[in-house]
């Protein structure tokens, strides 16, 4: 959630609180169409692939197949202003030694059907784990979330047995993340400090130290709520929001025990 969103939560809440609710979803869900956003691929492009969600929404992702079927699986969760195709741009360096990486997507993003909710994502999530399952049968996937997507990995990491999560710049809470006025009316809180007590899989924190969009002492909040569990947080030294992913992959599957 960006200081643009607190400020202008703080200036219309007061005049219409009835429409808070609104005006916060809108800032926290950000797609972006597929059109803005060419992408080009750095060694290979990915498979073209679809999840169907337990309310009936097909929703398109994309897939790079493991070289050999003994490599790993991770599940990519994209944050709240992209979409599948900036996603799997991004997601790409995690398939550069022969891993498999299954990109998921959102309802109301990239073309997809459906509204964005917190309540959506998770059904979201839940038919992109299924469809991992489904990819990789023998073992369990791991997850990768960044910033929202950290949420939604951690809440489905709650829900299903998986090998270990990953997040880079995920936040304590939204409830954290908006000014007090609008946190009544807030629906999407997506509760990252009461997840994370309940994943049971060994968990990474990655996070800027100069994140200017989640504090890095969010990281630290999470960190906390997690203690007795296997929760380590990675500070990325002057790293901001967003962080060259190539160079976090490598670190990602080497603290997964995956070379």
């Amino acid at each position: 959630m960006s200081k643009a969103l607190a400020a202008t939560v703080v200036l219309l809440c007061p005049v219409a609180l009835a429409g808070c609710a609104g005006i916060v979803r809108d800032r926290i869900f950000q797609p972006i169409p597929i059109s803005e956003t060419p992408v080009e691929w750095r060694t290979s492009a990915p498979t073209a692939v679809t999840a169907t969600t337990e309310d009936g929404l097909v929703l398109s992702g994309y897939y790079w197949a493991p070289r050999t079927s003994d490599r790993p699986l991770i599940v990519y969760f994209q944050g709240n202003s992209a979409n599948q195709l900036v996603a799997a741009g991004n997601a790409e360096p995690f398939a550069s030694k022969g891993a498999g990486v299954l990109v998921a997507s959102y309802r109301g993003y990239g073309g997809n059907p459906g509204t964005p909710s917190e309540a959506g994502l998770a059904r979201d999530a839940d038919a992109w784990i299924a469809k991992a399952r489904e990819f990789q049968p023998k073992a369990p996937p791991y997850l990768f979330g960044h910033s929202l997507g950290g949420a939604v990995a951690l809440s489905a990491a709650t829900r299903h047995a998986v090998a270990g999560v990953a997040t880079l710049g995920t936040f304590s809470s939204m409830t954290a993340m908006v000014p007090a006025i609008a946190r009544g009316s807030l629906r999407d809180r997506f509760d990252n400090t009461a997840a994370i007590a309940r994943v049971s899989a060994p968990v990474w924190l990655y996070h800027g130290t100069a994140d200017q969009t989640v504090p890095f002492v969010m990281a630290e909040q999470l960190r906390a709520a997690g203690a007795g569990r296997q929760v380590v947080l990675v500070p990325l030294a002057e790293g901001g929001h967003h962080v060259p992913m190539d160079r976090l992959a490598a670190l990602v599957w080497r603290n997964f025990g995956e070379n």
